[in-house]
C-alpha cells in the first residue's frame, strides 16, 4: 500500500468513524450549532436553549470566591491579591506555582460536569484567563510584577518582544489553558453538555473591575493597542485548534467591558475578533458582549458589522442595590432599546437584530429571584448561564455548590484542607439546586423535541435507520445516490449542510412519485469531510450523516 493510499484510508476512517459509520464500535459526533435569525440550532435545524452553569473561580480567582468579605491586598481583591497573599506567608514562587497547579487540578473535575448534566442543564461556560496561555516562563515575568521583582512597563516590553519574535502561543504542550481546555471538552462530551469557551480576563484588563480582570493597570486593554494585537493572536490560536471541534458551541471573545470611554472602542475590537476567527475558517458561534459589564450594545447592532453569521449578543443579568432588575417578561426600557438587561428589550433586541440572545451570567442572588429568571428568560427562548457553580462559604450561598473553610487566604497551614474540600466529594448543594435545576423546574433545552447529538427521531425500530431512506455509497467521491420510497406522489426538499450548518447543496421541490424514486447528488466539488443529509417528506424529515472522501 502506497504511503497516499495509507494516508487516504487514514482519512476516510477518521471520517467513517466521526459519522458512526461501522469500523467497531460506533460514535456519534453532534452538529455544530448555528444561528437562524433569532435561534441557536443545530445542523438537523433543531432548536438548541443553551442552559448552564458557568465554571468560575477555576482558571480565574475572584476574591469573593476564594472568601467571602475578603478586603483583598491594597484595595484589590483579585487573583493577584491572592497571590501576593501568599507570597507574603513565605511562599516561594515554585511553592506558589506547585500550589495553583493542584488547585486547578482539583477545582473542577469530570464529577463536577457529572453533577451538572444531572440537574439537566447542557452547557459550561469556562471562564479564563489569558496568562494560562503563556509558558511558565512567560507567566513567571507577570507574577514578578505582583512579587515587585519586575515592573509593569518591563513586562509588556515583555509580552511585546514576545508577540514580535511570535513567541506566544505557539508552545501547546507548555500552555495549560489548553490542558484545561481539553480535559473540559473531554468530560462534557461524556454528559452530552457544550462548552462556551470565554475569555474572562483579556491582556491589558478590558474594564476597571480589577476583579474579574485581574488587572495590574485598569482599561489598559483599550490604551495599549499590544494588547489588542495579543489578543487577535490569542483568538486566532483558539480557532486554529478548535475550529473543527463540535464539542464547542461558542466563543466568548471579551468579557464585561465596563467603563470603556467609547463603544465604537468595543465595537472594532469586536470586529477585528470576529475576522480573525473567520480567517482560520471557523464558523463556530460568537458570543458579543456590550460595554457596562455586557448590556449596552450602542453602535454595536448586528448591522454594524462585517461578517454577521453566526453572532450571538450576550446579556449578564445581576439585579441589587442600584440597580435592580425584575424578570416580568414584558418589563423593557423603550428609552434606551439597546440596553439587554430587561427581558423585554432582550426579545426586542431579538427581532430588531435577527439575532440569537444568550444570557451568559446570571445568578448572585435569592433563590426566589433566580428561579423567577430562569424561568422567565425559557418562558421566551432565550438560555442563560448560572454564576456560578461552587464557591468557598462556610453556608448557603448562591452558587449551586459550597466549599467549606478553611480559606486559603487565611495561612499555608489551610492550603491543603482546602485543596481537599474543593473537590466535588467534599462540596456541599446549596439550595440554589433545587430552585433552578433545569430537572426540577420545567427548564426546556430542546424545544422542538431536538437532542445534543442532532439526530433526527422517526418511527423506525430502536437502532435501524428508517427504510424508506437508503444513501450509498457510505463514503462517495463524486455522486451521492438516494433511494427513496414514498407512500404517495409528492413534494420533497433535499438539501446538504456542512457541519457548520451551511447548505452547500439543494434539490428543493423534487416531484416523488409513488414507490420507489432514485435522486443522485453530486458532490465532486465539495471538500472532504462529513456532512448531513436531510430530505424534507410530507410525513416529516429524514436525515443521514453523509462522508466525502476524494481519491
Amino acid at each position: 500500500m502506497s504511503t497516499i493510499t495509507r494516508s487516504l484510508s487514514r482519512a476516510v476512517r477518521s471520517l467513517l468513524l466521526l459519522a458512526g459509520i461501522g469500523l467497531g464500535q460506533q460514535t456519534v459526533a453532534q452538529s455544530f450549532l448555528h444561528a437562524d435569525g433569532g435561534r441557536i440550532v443545530n445542523a438537523s435545524n433543531q432548536e438548541v436553549v443553551l442552559n448552564g452553569v458557568n465554571l468560575g473561580g477555576w482558571a480565574l480567582q475572584e476574591g469573593y470566591i476564594i472568601k467571602p468579605g475578603w478586603p483583598g491586598v491594597g484595595g484589590k481583591a483579585t487573583q493577584g491579591a491572592v497571590k501576593k497573599t501568599l507570597y507574603g506567608f513565605g511562599l516561594s514562587d515554585a511553592a506558589v506555582e506547585t500550589f495553583y497547579q493542584e488547585y486547578r487540578n482539583n477545582f473542577i473535575q469530570k464529577p463536577d460536569l457529572d453533577y451538572v448534566a444531572s440537574l439537566g442543564f447542557n452547557c459550561v461556560r469556562l471562564p479564563l484567563h489569558y496568562d494560562l496561555f503563556l509558558t511558565p516562563a512567560q507567566r513567571a515575568v507577570r507574577n514578578g510584577v505582583l512579587r515587585g521583582t519586575t515592573t509593569y512597563p518591563d513586562y509588556v516590553r515583555a509580552l511585546t518582544g514576545w508577540y514580535n519574535a511570535n513567541e506566544l502561543f505557539t508552545d501547546p504542550a507548555n500552555m495549560e489553558a489548553w490542558r484545561m481546555i481539553d480535559n473540559t471538552l473531554a468530560w462534557a462530551r461524556a454528559n452530552k453538555l457544550y462548552v462556551i469557551l470565554d475569555l474572562h480576563a483579556a491582556p491589558g484588563s478590558q474594564g476597571t473591575d480589577a476583579n474579574i480582570a485581574d488587572s495590574l493597570v485598569p482599561l489598559d486593554f483599550w490604551n495599549n493597542s499590544t494588547y489588542q494585537d495579543i489578543t487577535a493572536r490569542l483568538w486566532a490560536a483558539i480557532a486554529a485548534r478548535y475550529k473543527n471541534d463540535a464539542r464547542v458551541a461558542m466563543y466568548d471573545l471579551i468579557n464585561e467591558p465596563n467603563n470603556v470611554p467609547s463603544n465604537q472602542q468595543i465595537h472594532d475590537v469586536l470586529q477585528r475578533l470576529i475576522t480573525t476567527v473567520r480567517a482560520q475558517g471557523d464558523n463556530h458561534l460568537l458570543l458579543l458582549e456590550g460595554n457596562g459589564y455586557g448590556n449596552d450594545f450602542n453602535y454595536m447592532e448586528k448591522r454594524t458589522f462585517t461578517n454577521t453569521a453566526n453572532l450571538v449578543y450576550n446579556s449578564h443579568r445581576y439585579s441589587g442595590t442600584g440597580y435592580l432588575l425584575d424578570n416580568n417578561v414584558t418589563s423593557a426600557d423603550p428609552n434606551n432599546a439597546n440596553n439587554l438587561r430587561t427581558i423585554g428589550n432582550l426579545t426586542r433586541f431579538r427581532t430588531d437584530n435577527d439575532v440569537p440572545i444568550w444570557v451568559g451570567e446570571t445568578g448572585e442572588n435569592n433563590d426566589g429571584w433566580m428561579q423567577d429568571a430562569a424561568k422567565s428568560l425559557n418562558s421566551v427562548g432565550i438560555g442563560w448561564c448560572h454564576w456560578t457553580l461552587k464557591r468557598f462559604e462556610n453556608w448557603n450561598n448562591a452558587a449551586l455548590l459550597h466549599i467549606n473553610p478553611p480559606y486559603i487566604v487565611d495561612g499555608p497551614g489551610t492550603l491543603n484542607i482546602a485543596l481537599n474540600n474543593m473537590l466535588f466529594a467534599s462540596c456541599v448543594p446549596n439550595t440554589t439546586e433545587a430552585a433552578i435545576a433545569p430537572n426540577r423546574n420545567g427548564i426546556v433545552n430542546y424545544p422542538g423535541g431536538g437532542n445534543y447529538d442532532g439526530t433526527l427521531v422517526t418511527t423506525a425500530a430502536p437502532g435501524r435507520p428508517d427504510e424508506r431512506l437508503q444513501v450509498y455509497p457510505t463514503v462517495a467521491d463524486a455522486t451521492l445516490n438516494l433511494r427513496y420510497n414514498a407512500a404517495a406522489p409528492q413534494r420533497l426538499q433535499l438539501r446538504l449542510l456542512d457541519l457548520a450548518g451551511r447548505v452547500v447543496s439543494s434539490q428543493p421541490n423534487y416531484p416523488a412519485s409513488a414507490g420507489d424514486n432514485r435522486l443522485q447528488l453530486p458532490v465532486a466539488a465539495l471538500p472532504a469531510g462529513m456532512y448531513m443529509l436531510q430530505l424534507d417528506t410530507p410525513a416529516g424529515r429524514l436525515a443521514r450523516r453523509v462522508v466525502v472522501a476524494h481519491e
